[in-house]
């Protein structure tokens, strides 16, 4: 059957584009039909290009399913929706030089002590337990001295966790050998320190790495390290006159995204995204979309119309995307959805009572409008991981108890001195922002308040009033009536990351947008002079 609608002049823009042969660049903005393009797209390519396939890769379980299930509904039967981790997976198990990543997944046959012993921990990990030189009178720091003896187990398992961090980080990098660079964060450590232990840390992480790509080790393997075995052996994804359909290019995993590049030229390339909700740089992602738009050969083409909303909303939105783009070089929203929507900056405790979704910058407003929706009656149901937040909760106890070691958290770990955990809990810390965040949360509302949130949630959202969430996981979702929380960060601060989760947020509804703006800085909203 084919896709039951016209397309609209954007969309037909970009199917003739891809009829041509041409690269794509697809800007598509909140809410004006990525999934329905792409529909367009596979349907194309089976009426035009028989024989040819269609491949949809995301790095999201929830898109990739979304997707093949609009696929399917279409009889669109050329055209695949995958996981870049599924795709890897089929691969590995079908490539002998590669099959021992996933027939050793999640099977650990050593015990910790074995594994540490076998990759040199008990004597890279004396780093951790070194101490500072001082010269005398003026306490300057004159030297680091390592102790010659291997340290407690505790210090040994935390430089095992600390190896394995650096592992995860380069199997989500695009680099090809292990470095520095993928040394996770030492915060809490005196930075005097700091490069004695990134040091030892990349030499285990290099030795790991080693062992996992030895077919006869013993090691377990992860999820991760097979994408990135995968990555490393230079893959080909589909042939000659299909399409690779690669989605939310904006927040590209860069081991994925050199994989899908590295296609140029052998398939056609049609990358989609939205540079206004790149909100996941504090994980490393990148934007795939800037640099693919530069390279000849590619056609940039925007999608503006809006179905979710109409104009009040799009024109709300577009607020936001002139303080990022103030030279208005650009596309902006048309909001051509529901009629009468609606964005209220003042509204009383009543409407927050009847919103249908609460999106908030933090996981601390998170919590305090779980607490103020629940002591109103409803019923709520929330994204956050307060299993997660419980143990973390219990990780923070033990920090402010002088038994840092004892945590589960790497970062918490390093916080053996309450000075610098006070420093911490004080200064921003841009690597480990969203930890800090959840962990200043924990430190307001207390232990025995996020075990009683636990029990009030409801788990199923068709069943709750009100669902709660931060703007990172309300990304993808859409709710008839939104309070947006933001705290009190002034949204003309030159801080496009606030920005564009603000745009997120604000997108998120259908019909009605609470949100009361922070005081602007200067009388009026816009960026800093320059």
């Amino acid at each position: 059957m084919p896709v039951p609608f016209v397309p609209s002049a954007e969309q037909q823009a970009v199917i003739d584009a891809y009829l041509r042969g041409e690269d794509l660049a697809v800007q598509a903005l909140a809410g004006t039909g990525k999934s329905s393009t792409l529909a367009l797209i596979a349907q194309a390519q089976r009426d035009h290009r028989p024989g040819a396939t269609a491949w949809y890769i995301t790095f999201n379980r929830r898109n990739a399913d979304e997707v093949q299930a609009t696929f399917s509904e279409y009889g669109l039967t050329n055209a695949r929706a995958s996981t870049a981790h599924s795709l890897a997976n089929r691969t590995c198990r079908a490539t002998p030089a590669l099959r021992h990543w996933v027939e050793r997944l999640n099977k650990h046959s050593l015990r910790m002590a074995e594994e540490m012993r076998l990759l040199g921990v008990p004597r890279a990990a004396r780093c951790l337990d070194a101490v500072l030189k001082l010269e005398p009178g003026t306490g300057k720091c004159v030297g680091v001295i390592v102790p010659s003896r291997d340290p407690r187990f505790s210090l040994q398992r935390r430089f095992l966790t600390l190896t394995r961090k650096t592992v995860e980080k380069f199997c989500q990098s695009a680099e090809p050998e292990i470095d520095w660079m993928h040394v996770p964060s030492l915060a809490g450590m005196p930075k005097e320190m700091r490069p004695i232990v990134r040091r030892e840390l990349v030499a285990c992480a290099r030795r790991m790495w080693d062992e996992l790509s030895d077919p006869d080790s013993a090691l377990g393997t992860s999820h991760q390290h097979y994408l990135k075995a995968w990555a490393l052996s230079a893959p080909i994804i589909g042939s000659p006159g299909d399409v690779l359909l690669y989605d939310e290019a904006q927040d590209a995993n860069p081991v994925l995204a050199q994989v899908v590049m590295a296609q140029q030229g052998r398939v056609q390339l049609a990358l989609v995204g939205d540079e206004n909700q790149q909100i996941y740089t504090f994980t490393g992602s990148v934007d795939a979309m800037q640099d693919f738009v530069m390279r000849p050969g590619v056609r940039a083409l925007p999608l503006t119309e809006c179905r979710r909303f109409g104009p009040a909303i799009a024109a709300e939105a577009n607020k936001v995307l002139d303080l990022l783009d103030p030279a208005r070089t650009g596309i902006r929203l048309v909001g051509i959805g529901p009629e009468g929507g609606q964005v209220h900056h003042q509204y009383s405790d009543s409407d927050t009572h009847a919103v249908t979704a609460v999106v908030c910058r933090t996981n601390a407003r998170v919590i305090e409008h779980i607490m103020l929706q629940l002591a109103a009656g409803r019923r709520v149901h929330s994204t956050i991981d307060i299993v997660a937040l419980e143990r973390l909760a219990r990780d923070v106890e033990l920090v402010e108890d002088g038994r840092a070691e004892e945590a589960k958290d790497t970062v918490l770990q390093g916080f053996t001195d309450l000075v610098l955990w006070n420093y911490w809990l004080d200064e921003e810390d841009p690597e480990n922002e969203e930890l800090r965040d959840q962990v200043l949360a924990v430190l307001k509302y207390g232990v025995s308040a996020i075990k009683t949130l636990a029990q009030a949630l409801v788990g199923d959202p068709s069943g709750a009033d009100v669902t709660v969430s931060t703007v990172h996981k309300a990304k993808g979702g859409t709710w008839d009536r939104v309070l947006v929380d933001m705290g009190d960060v002034p949204i003309d601060d030159d801080d496009d990351e606030q920005l564009r989760l603000l745009y997120v947020a604000l997108t998120r509804a259908r019909h009605q947008v609470l949100w009361a703006p922070p005081e602007p800085k200067n009388g009026a909203y816009g960026r800093p002079a320059a």
